[in-house]
């Protein structure tokens, strides 16, 4: 008898078969499962390198032993003539069931659609992501010094924001990708977070002026490497470097240009150094790190005064100041107002420094019609960018248009989507459109993606307390150490909860501390007491002074002020009366 012959008598091909088509029905099974499971891509691999060592085992064994009426028996005890295949018949009909079983479940895996969970940011990504779009990850800083952190993250930025300037590609702002600095995920699961296609990473190497930058740009559906390249060059060459990169990407994408790919703004080393401090510090968002920004951002225009960017980081982080109290409020601001006025003259067609005018119009100067105009043309220079969005977004709530706020936010969602900043401002915009229940949900959202945000809190403990929550109100805000918020929320929560005595010390300290500056918000704690004389007396305090006035048209805080007499008054003094707000295209 022929070798061939023996191995199927014995079954081994029998059992060879049937070994195959059960392993493929567990990698289908498994495929499901381990999805399901949100088991990482190395768990499939792992269970068909099982598979695979399984598969001579299973010949070996078969060859040795034989399936009988009487059980499992050792092939050499078995008396038995070559034309009696009882067991073969039955590996025979279990191999076809096994084999309609796994067909049957490749082709329902095909032809019923995903429904991936709500509660799931990514689970669409593979579907709607557009095939122009990216994300840029903060590149890795492998240098010796730990500190020049600031500079491989700058580049980054630098590079994300060039890579924004070109109209038909969708670029995720940094807020979103940045956030995935030091967390352990594989490139497919960053880009279905955020919904792109690409996602451009890599790393630098500073030493003295010598820098080494790698960068890979891949494919987030598969994980291949569409283009990678490294560069060897002093760091006075670090703008060439950035034409360079953006050039290679657009080329590897095939993305239509009309016009010329965009080009770093070029400056003295030493001043875009420190500007790299200075924006790494700003994006702390912290008040330590506000002071480090306007200390660096100072050095870079003292070599170099005509670099526009760092007029607008400038300007924007005194306006930061001004609204936290970090800073007198009118100081703060004639300071912003004279950054971004410097940055448009050196560039007029920047739209970041339109943007940055814009909110020192609308913040501080009352101007909203000259802030509609200086939005309109950021947006004209720069229509997706999320930050602008956003800030045209404040601009409509000043103007009572909370629903085209939301849309603007929305919008800025879609790049940026997951943004402390973005769900925080729209739970502010919901609540103002009395859609509380959804105000509470993104302001959790925000709360989620960055725990260590105040605003987030602030606008949350706002939505708790207009839901009737006062105890989670001031449990909420007690997680922030926002003095000037803290003491707003409580002082109208305790007030609500009938703990009197806690609701005036709070609108002591209050008073004490932030009369000066931040009126306004005295003025709605009396509002929400029912106080309307307090209220409109403290309101005066703030038109007069010119302090900050916030979204006077659309506070909830001071719903009950609407139907006074003095009101429509008021309005008008803010330039923010229907007939006014009326005349002013936006």
């Amino acid at each position: 008898m022929s070798f061939l012959e023996e191995l199927k008598r014995r079954n081994v091909i029998r059992v060879a078969a049937l070994y195959v088509v059960a392993s493929w029905l567990v990698l289908q099974v498994a495929d499901i499962l381990l999805d399901a499971f949100e088991v990482p891509s190395w768990g499939m691999r792992l269970l068909f390198a099982i598979l695979l060592l399984g598969f001579p085992m299973v010949l070996l064994f078969s060859w040795i032993f034989e399936l009988t009426p009487d059980g499992l028996r050792r092939e050499a005890d078995i008396s038995r003539s070559a034309d009696t295949p009882a067991s073969g018949r039955k590996i025979n009909i279990l191999t076809i069931v096994l084999l309609l079983l796994t067909v049957g479940i490749v082709v329902l895996d095909r032809v019923i659609p995903e429904t991936p969970p709500d509660d799931d940011p990514g689970a669409n990504a593979s579907i709607s992501a557009p095939r122009d779009s990216i994300a840029v990850l903060p590149f890795v800083n492998l240098s010796d010094d730990p500190a020049n952190v600031y500079f491989s993250e700058g580049l980054a930025e630098e590079l994300l924001n060039m890579l924004a300037a070109i109209p038909d590609l969708q670029v995720t702002a940094r807020t979103s990708s940045f956030s995935f600095k030091g967390k352990d995920l594989d490139i497919p699961a960053i880009g279905r977070s955020l919904n792109v296609a690409n996602v451009l990473e890599g790393s630098v190497r500073k030493s003295g002026n010598r820098v080494r930058i790698t960068v890979q740009l891949i494919d987030v559906e598969n994980g291949f490497h569409l283009w990678s390249e490294t560069y060897d060059r002093d760091t006075d060459d670090i703008f060439a470097v950035q034409d360079e990169i953006a050039e290679a990407v657009v080329g590897a994408l095939r993305v239509s240009m009309l016009g010329e790919a965009p080009r770093a703004r070029e400056t003295d080393p030493e001043a875009f150094s420190a500007y790299l401090y200075s924006l790494h510090f700003y994006q702390q968002r912290t008040r330590d790190g506000y002071e480090k920004a306007v200390t660096y951002a100072q050095q870079a225009l003292d070599i170099d005064p005509d670099y526009a960017p760092a007029w607008v980081l400038l300007g924007s982080t005194y306006s930061n100041q001004a609204l936290t109290g970090q800073l007198p409020y009118r100081e703060a601001n004639e300071l912003a107002l004279a950054a971004a006025e410097k940055a448009l003259a050196i560039d007029p067609d920047y739209p970041f420094a339109y943007s940055a005018r814009a909110w020192v119009a609308m913040q501080y100067e009352r101007d909203y019609a000259a802030a509609a105009e200086y939005f309109r043309q950021a947006l004209a220079l720069s229509p997706d960018d999320p930050v602008i969005l956003s800030n045209a977004a404040v601009l409509a709530v000043r103007l009572g248009r909370v629903d085209e706020a939301i849309d603007f936010t929305r919008r800025s969602l879609v790049r940026n989507p997951i943004s402390t900043a973005a769900h925080s401002n729209l739970s502010d915009q919901l609540s103002r459109a009395g859609q509380i229940k959804e105000a509470i949900d993104a302001a959790r959202e925000a709360v989620e993606l960055g725990p260590a945000n105040a605003f987030a809190r602030v606008n949350l403990a706002a939505a708790y307390l207009l839901s009737g929550q006062a105890a989670n109100a001031i449990e909420e805000i007690e997680k922030t150490d926002w003095t000037l918020y803290r003491l707003f929320i409580q002082a109208i929560a305790y007030d609500v909860l009938d703990r009197t005595e806690e609701s005036n010390a709070a609108v002591a300290e209050m008073t004490d501390l932030y009369a000066d500056d931040h009126a306004y918000l005295i003025a709605g704690v009396y509002a929400s007491r029912n106080d309307p004389d307090a209220a409109f007396e403290w309101l005066d305090r703030a038109v007069d002074e010119r302090q900050q006035t916030a979204s006077i048209r659309s506070d909830p805080f001071l719903a009950s002020l609407r139907d006074d007499a003095r009101w429509n008054p008021l309005l008008a003094r803010l330039a923010v009366s229907d007939e006014q707000v009326a005349a002013i295209e936006f």
